[in-house]
């Protein structure tokens, strides 16, 4: 069993400068075999996976975790002028491919940020 989790660092992200947010996504393999684990993400369009441009799709290739293992990746999270005060709902979903390629455990994660004037 697949078991996914995320943190921000920092928190939050300052509304209207440029500013960036790193997001860590967490696999934890609970289940009896290996598990190769990729993430789709999508974020609103007012802030972007690309420091030039607006990038709001991307996918991780998290990496192989073993049974009982935890494995992690980071991304940024960019804003900029666009980037408006509010709490902005990030959409994972997490796959988990088995030895023979198949999907294996499929999860779908929220991660909140917020995004506040004035820090």
């Amino acid at each position: 069993m697949l078991n996914p989790s995320t943190h921000f660092s920092p928190i939050r992200m300052a509304a209207f400068v440029r500013s960036e947010v790193e997001l860590e996504v967490v696999a934890r393999n609970e289940g009896h075999s290996p598990l190769w684990v990729e993430a789709d993400l999508v974020i609103p369009e007012a802030i972007s996976l690309a420091p030039d441009k607006m990038l709001s799709h991307g996918r991780l290739r998290i990496g192989i975790a073993l049974p009982g293992e935890k494995i992690s990746k980071k991304v940024r999270i960019f804003g900029g002028a666009s980037s408006y005060p509010d709490t902005y709902v990030l959409r994972l979903t997490i796959f988990g491919f088995g030895k023979d390629g198949t999907i294996a455990e499929r999860c779908e994660l929220r991660a909140d940020l917020r995004c506040e004037k004035g820090i």
